[in-house]
C-alpha cells in the first residue's frame, strides 16, 4: 500500500513538473498591457497584511501553497463583493515560502516556485488570474502582472513589475499613470 501511495505522489509530482514547463514557456512570453488586463480576473492595488505557508490535498497528495492576505485599497477590475468582505482578499498560490537562512545547517530548495513573492507591508498593483478549481491563482504573466511600489529619487511612490515595465512603460510609473492606463484599456 505504501508503494502505491508513493507511486501516486510521484505521478502527481511529474504532472506538476510538466505543468511547470508549460508555465515557464508562458512566462517567457512578453505581454502588453491589453493582454495583462484581458487575462486578469481581478486588477487592484493592495497592501500585503500577512503571508503564510499552507497545503492543499489534491491528486492524491499534498501540494505546498503560499497564502497572501491583502488589504484592497483600490479596485480597478473584477468583483470583490461588498462591505467588509471587499476590503481584504486572500490569494492562494502554488509554492513554498523560501527560507532566507538554512535550518539546522540544511538549506532546502524551494521546489517549483514560479510565482513572484510579495512582502508583508509592501504595496502592489496585482493582475490576478481567476482561481482554479482547487482555489489556486497567480499573477498574470507571473512577474509581469505584479507591480511593486517603491520610492523614486524624490521619495514618490512608483510602480514597476518584475521585468522593469519592459514593453509597457519607460521605467517605473506613478500610480495615477498605471491606473489610468489600465482603465483606458478596459474601455
Amino acid at each position: 500500500m505504501k508503494y502505491r501511495n508513493r507511486m501516486r505522489m510521484l505521478a502527481a509530482s511529474l504532472a506538476l513538473v510538466f505543468a511547470a514547463v508549460t508555465a515557464q514557456a508562458a512566462m517567457v512570453k512578453k505581454m502588453g498591457l491589453g493582454e495583462l488586463v484581458g487575462n486578469a480576473d481581478k486588477v487592484f492595488r493592495g497592501t500585503v497584511l500577512d503571508v503564510q505557508p499552507d497545503t492543499i490535498f489534491h491528486g492524491g497528495g499534498e501540494l505546498p501553497v503560499v497564502v497572501y492576505t491583502l488589504a484592497v485599497e483600490d479596485v480597478i477590475k473584477g468583483d470583490f463583493g461588498s462591505g467588509k468582505a471587499a476590503e481584504v482578499i486572500e490569494l492562494r498560490m502554488y509554492g513554498r515560502l523560501r527560507p532566507s537562512l538554512p535550518e539546522n545547517g540544511v538549506q532546502r530548495l524551494g521546489g517549483l516556485n514560479m510565482n513572484p513573492e510579495m512582502e508583508i507591508g509592501a504595496q502592489y498593483v496585482l493582475f490576478t488570474t481567476q482561481p482554479s478549481s482547487i482555489g489556486l491563482s497567480t499573477t498574470v504573466g507571473l512577474g509581469q502582472g505584479l507591480f511593486k511600489a517603491q520610492a523614486d529619487m524624490a521619495g514618490n511612490a512608483v510602480y514597476s513589475n518584475g521585468f522593469g515595465n519592459l514593453g509597457l512603460f519607460d521605467g517605473p510609473v506613478d500610480y495615477q499613470t498605471l491606473d489610468a492606463s489600465v482603465r483606458a484599456t478596459l474601455r
